[in-house]
């Protein structure tokens, strides 16, 4: 049975929330040093950083967010899958947190790969998008478009779909891969859809508001 924030007797971290229409994840309360549980104290005082369609945002909860009891499972070195556990297997609340599946992410990948890049990508630590500059925290599913590190080769997901929906006029990709369709439908509806909070980046952590009933 689903359970307000505020009213949770236990930590929240890597799970699924919904208030109203709604549905998105909560990976955890966002410190100095990384993420950590989210308890009913955070309501008022702390960062929440949330994830909606495959977007990361730092967000002040209000505390009548319903906890449903689904836990999200990330990626693992012997296999790149996401999604949700603990409750009715629902493709839409998926989506609703990632954006796409994992086997949409997969086969769009695998579509635009020249050579031996794009490829899905594994990370234990943080790390920080190429293009957007946002932090992808440790095991968050992101693409690696090429070898040289140095340069600049990690994508979030949030980056690496609008990026594919900004060449698909060029490309022509729904033309030369017929199956791409529903998944390439998918991505250019998430791109479009109004998201709640600030991107996580260090600067905006570093330079977000404090609550006018908190100074």
């Amino acid at each position: 049975m689903a359970v307000c924030l505020s009213k949770l007797s236990t930590a929240a971290q890597g799970c699924l929330l919904r208030r109203g229409p709604r549905v998105f994840g909560l990976l955890g309360k966002v410190t100095p040093s990384g993420l950590a549980p989210f308890t009913r104290r955070d309501v008022a005082t702390s960062w929440a950083l949330t994830a909606e369609f495959g977007c990361l945002r730092l967000e002040r909860l209000s505390g009548d967010e319903e906890v449903t009891g689904q836990q999200m499972f990330l990626p693992v070195p012997s296999a790149f899958d996401y999604g949700l556990a603990g409750g009715a297997d629902s493709a839409d609340s998926t989506r609703a947190v990632f954006g796409v599946l994992a086997c949409e992410l997969e086969q769009l990948v695998t579509a635009l790969r020249q050579g031996s890049f794009p490829v899905l990508g594994h990370a234990i630590s943080d790390q920080r998008c190429s293009i957007s500059g946002g932090i992808i925290p440790g095991y968050w599913p992101h693409v690696v478009i090429s070898n040289m590190a140095l340069h600049g080769n990690v994508l979030s997901l949030e980056t690496f779909m609008r990026v594919v929906v900004s060449s698909i006029p060029q490309s022509r990709l729904g033309g030369r891969f017929p199956e791409l369709q529903l998944t390439l439908k998918q991505i250019m509806r998430v791109v479009v859809m109004p998201r709640r909070g600030i991107p996580y980046t260090k600067e905006a952590l570093a330079l977000a508001p404090t609550p006018a009933w908190l100074r």
